[in-house]
């Protein structure tokens, strides 16, 4: 609570100052975007099904009060004061029970709870960064977008400019009809992309309120992030293979699995509990009289019902398999990500450079056009269309530039390492710990290094069967 307080108080001031960081962003909705919020949520409430798991080692106590009619209808007793019809009565019983053994059931069923919390903190981690990279790219839409418009307007500019200039050529009687309605067709032209670029803009700031929770004002500059990016592909999926929060939210997953496939097998065992009844009454049975019993001792129970218990054991055994399964799909699937994010990252890249010379070469054929213009090789229409083709790849290189940047954070993000890189902790919930705590085992072999390779993974399907 404090934590958030103090970030709260933070964006406020960054507010107040009419400034807002792209570390404040995602710091606002690190802590406030009801995504996350949900996910905290869900993990504390499973820690809360872990305390529940633990009691099962505490002894039961449980008290039982009955009051009512009793009638004896001739059973065998030495008891003279049998009733001759239905007495009144009442009786108190009181009952504690301590396990002593339950082939493991407890244990297994703590060590499920515990994969559980750490899955659904990995849950959080998770969602912490890929709503972090939606506040990084709506930050980044928002500077892409008021950059555009900055050009939009200094285009529309320059076109009113070379209008005037027509007009002047036109009241003169050097220029014609056409050369002025074809320049001012064209800053009709121009005031159009503004008012569209207008609308853009302001459909990113609209959702970067609705993900990020605060307006977006006086930006700044994305940092700088390219020397965090790995320096190969096989970096980029071999880190994230280690930490991405999905594969680890997923192998948790695979542990629960193993905990419940443990905590079925217990049904093969006894119970065992050392259990203590006293009873006290008055006129209980259809007997006339005080009574008071009391019984302590150890009770073993087994329960037979058919090939239920082996049906059990069996499907937990399946659902290992599914749970492992899922987990070398959303392998593939964040490795996929990673791929792609590269692709993009070099493409973007390459494309970035392209542009630049597309942009720079534009900039100087229509300083070349003013300059033919003033002697007269060129016409202000000559000029203008060089101004829309500069126009058009200066517009292309903000585009450029942005997607290059966010690819970056986005590369990063699918990794698993953006909070990290920023140099920010994500939520105080994202932390795993209960696996360790409750000592639970790690994953058997095949959910290791090997889990990656199809031939292990077969070899393990079957021995399940075995």
């Amino acid at each position: 609570m404090t934590c958030a307080l103090c970030v709260t108080a933070a964006v406020f001031g960054a507010q107040r100052a009419d400034a807002l960081s792209l570390k404040d962003a995602i710091l606002f909705v690190l802590e406030t975007n009801p995504d996350i919020k949900a996910a905290e949520a869900n993990k504390q409430a499973i820690e809360f099904e872990l305390e529940q798991a633990r009691n099962f080692y505490a002894p039961s106590i449980e008290f039982e009060a009955w009051a009512g009619t009793s009638e004896n209808r001739g059973t065998a007793s030495p008891d003279l004061g049998a009733a001759s019809g239905s007495v009144d009565g009442f009786e108190v019983t009181g009952r504690i029970s301590q396990m002593l053994f339950d082939g493991f059931r407890t244990r297994s069923e703590i060590e499920r709870q515990a994969y559980r919390i750490d899955g659904a903190a990995f849950r959080v981690l998770e969602r912490s960064e890929v709503l972090s990279l939606e506040a990084v790219r709506l930050y980044s839409d928002v500077l892409r977008s008021q950059s555009l418009l900055s050009l939009a307007r200094n285009n529309l500019a320059y076109h009113r400019d070379v209008y005037g200039r027509l007009k002047t050529g036109y009241d003169r009687g050097v220029v014609g009809i056409g050369d002025l309605q074809q320049g001012e067709e064209r800053v009709y032209l121009a005031e159009d992309i503004i008012l569209e670029f207008q609308l853009n803009l302001e459909d990113v700031k609209t959702l970067f309120l609705e993900t990020v929770g605060v307006e977006a004002k006086a930006l700044q500059n994305l940092p700088g992030i390219s020397s965090a990016v790995p320096a190969s592909l096989e970096l980029a999926v071999g880190r994230a293979r280690s930490v991405n929060p999905v594969i680890k939210f997923m192998q948790s997953d695979v542990g629960s699995a193993e905990a419940l496939s443990r905590r079925a097998n217990a049904n093969q065992y006894p119970t065992v509990h050392l259990e203590a009844e006293g009873r006290t009454g008055e006129d209980v049975g259809g007997f006339i009289g005080d009574r008071e019993d009391f019984r302590v001792g150890v009770v073993m129970r087994y329960e037979f019902q058919g090939t239920r218990k082996r049906a059990e054991r069996q499907e937990q055994a399946r659902r290992v398999n599914e749970s492992r399964s899922h987990l070398l799909s959303q392998t593939r699937r964040v490795e996929s990500e990673v791929r792609q994010s590269w692709s993009t990252l070099r493409s973007a890249r390459r494309r970035l450079t392209t542009i630049q010379g597309q942009a720079r070469l534009s900039r100087k054929l229509r300083e070349a056009y003013e300059a033919e213009y003033l002697v007269g090789n060129r016409s202000l229409l000559d000029v203008l269309n060089t101004q829309s083709a500069l126009f058009q790849a200066e517009a292309n290189l903000i585009n450029a530039r942005s997607l290059a940047t966010y690819v970056e954070y986005r590369l990063l993000a699918s990794i698993g390492v953006l909070l990290p890189t920023l140099g920010m902790e994500a939520p105080e919930d994202a932390a795993p710990y209960a696996r360790d705590q409750v000592g639970a085992p790690g994953l058997s072999e095949v959910s290791g290094e090997r889990q990656f390779d199809a031939n292990s993974f077969n070899n393990w399907r079957k021995s399940v069967d075995k």
